[in-house]
């Protein structure tokens, strides 16, 4: 008895290890992919005979192969315009001649492209690989050469190696497929983009809709990569976006847009179709109400309370590119490109906040979130990083190409299809200690309007871009009612403003889901800004239509 205890407590003890073991894929099991079989048997070939006499050989090369299955419908007003499915496959080829201290690399956008079959011959395969692999080469040699004359002409050597080594890593991904009911999401747009003279509700402004489109795409991307350090990646990721915009003119001209977007991993992210209806009909009211509202005339300078929607915006439009590493230009003493190039270990944001790239993050309060990965698309493992910390910049995200101080990769090379990699977010989650709750919040505001002596403070809900708001409104110090207000453009908000003028952040956290060529999500709390500048915005505004669209 006591021995078949002994037994049973070790086999339980060494299962999870063996499981481990067998779970761990290989070279083997990637060749039964009949894609990654002819990559691996081509890549072996160029390794043995690609040397031109008399030049160096190539000490890294990569094949990337990029699979898009694609499906989009559009609609117009409230029928089927377009409708479409694609699919293709592109090479990329990277070849790199020298060393990784210095290599034949400058300018991002080394390596060549060519078509690859969607069939799975191998020969058709391969010989897109061959051909790509050629150029790529060719345009190595050509590039080295140039390098290491320019390295004779600048007096600062390189502040950093060319590239970085990194063990192999095999991770085979399941391949993933369009998995969209088609006919009951054409439907949806159709039935969006047909609203505003379908639905009772909306049919009081029908004669004020100048633009209503409707869209769905779906998209899945599997990338396949593998490189001479032994990496073998096959990475499958869907995409699915679902939208309807519409426009108007307010009376005196000025143009005018709502919309209503979903993006999803999986098309059940998307929504009910109950759920899409009610969401455009917000979209008309608010396009209703927008018309309606007042235009900003006078210059306003005090508190701007941003929504999650606004903050997760602007952090992407200030911060997204700041924190990605990209080498500068030889000769520089710089250590990165950006308004960060010189703020390493310096204060970028109020010491209460802090900023988490995390691709490893795969949901976020039950939503699944667009920008997480496991392999980034330089096969390199996927990281978190702390890039602030007690509002100091700590850390930038990392691709393969170094800068001083951080000689290696943290998994943040990225990709758009058959382009090169480059630093770019994944799932960037800012957070806040102390956070307000949102009522709070505005509550602190209208205190801050109130010591400033202002008559009313600004929330803006929405951003369309920088500096121009997209959901704005106007509260009252006296009494707290809020009015929306249109025409109105935003100033003096910089990296210096997230600096010094975030006086609190809220609790609760908005997920913006970027759907896109390199698809990322911003987690964002709102934010309460001391001194913005919210002024009138200078925009010619367009005559009327001459006469009303036509009616049923």
């Amino acid at each position: 008895m006591m021995r078949r205890t002994v037994v049973a407590s070790f086999l339980l003890l060494t299962a999870p290890l063996s499981m481990l073991a067998q779970s761990a894929p290989t070279r083997a099991d990637a060749e039964k992919d009949p894609v990654l079989r002819a990559m691996l048997a081509e890549m072996d070939r160029s390794r043995q005979q690609l040397q031109l006499q008399g030049f160096d050989k190539p000490y890294f090369m990569e094949y990337r192969i990029d699979d898009m299955a694609q499906y989009e419908a559009e609609a117009e007003y409230g029928a089927l315009t377009t409708e479409h499915e694609s699919h293709s496959r592109l090479v990329r080829v990277t070849v790199r001649v020298g060393d990784y201290k210095s290599d034949s690399s400058s300018v991002r956008g080394d390596g060549s492209l060519d078509i690859a079959a969607i069939e799975n011959d191998p020969l058709a395969i391969r010989y897109a690989l061959w051909t790509a692999t050629d150029m790529a080469y060719k345009a190595a040699l050509d590039a080295w050469a140039a390098k290491q004359a320019e390295l004779k002409s600048v007096q600062t050597p390189p502040q950093s190696d060319d590239f970085s080594h990194q063990k192999a890593v095999i991770d085979l991904e399941p391949m993933a497929a369009i998995d969209l009911d088609r006919e009951t999401w054409k439907h949806s747009i159709v039935d969006g983009s047909g609203l505003y003279s379908s639905d009772p509700a909306a049919k009081a402004f029908v004669d004020q809709i100048e633009v209503s489109r409707g869209s769905v795409e779906a998209r899945v991307r599997t990338e396949y990569l593998v490189n001479t350090e032994g990496t073998i990646v096959r990475a499958s990721s869907p995409q699915y976006h679902a939208e309807v915009a519409v426009e108007a003119q307010a009376s005196d001209g000025m143009r005018l847009e709502r919309s209503y977007p979903v993006a999803a991993t999986t098309a059940a992210g998307l929504g009910s179709a109950d759920a899409f209806h009610h969401g455009v009909l917000e979209a008309l009211d608010g396009l209703h109400k927008l018309r309606d509202a007042p235009v900003v005339t006078d210059e306003y300078h005090g508190p701007v309370l941003f929504s999650g929607n606004a903050a997760a915006r602007s952090f992407d439009e200030y911060f997204a590119r700041a924190v990605a590493a990209s080498r500068p230009q030889m000769g520089s003493t710089a250590r990165t490109t950006g308004p960060f190039a010189s703020s390493y270990n310096t204060r970028v944001l109020p010491d209460f906040m802090k900023i988490v790239d995390d691709p490893g993050l795969t949901e976020f309060n039950g939503k699944a979130l667009l920008g997480a990965y496991k392999v980034d698309d330089e096969g390199v493992p996927a990281q978190s990083v702390t890039l602030i910390d007690s509002g100091k910049l700590v850390g930038y995200l990392m691709g393969r190409e170094p800068i001083r101080d951080f000689p290696e990769s943290n998994g943040h090379g990225r990709a758009p299809v058959a382009q090169p990699a480059r630093s770019h977010i994944g799932v960037l989650h800012v957070e806040a200690t102390g956070g307000l709750s949102q009522d709070d919040l505005v509550k602190k505001l209208i205190s801050m309007g109130k010591d400033q002596g202002l008559e009313f403070v600004y929330l803006l809900q929405t951003k369309s871009s920088q500096t121009e708001p997209r959901t704005l409104y106007r509260i009252k110090v006296a009494d707290g009612s809020k009015e929306l207000v249109r025409g109105a453009r935003l100033a003096d908000v910089d990296l210096r403003s997230f600096r010094s003028d975030i006086v609190a952040a809220g609790s609760d956290a908005y997920v913006d889901n970027m759907f896109g060529d390199v698809p990322a999500t911003i987690i964002a709390p709102p934010l309460l800004f001391d001194d913005v500048t919210v002024k009138h915005g200078e925009e010619r505004n367009e005559k009327l239509p001459y006469y009303p669209p036509p009616s049923q």
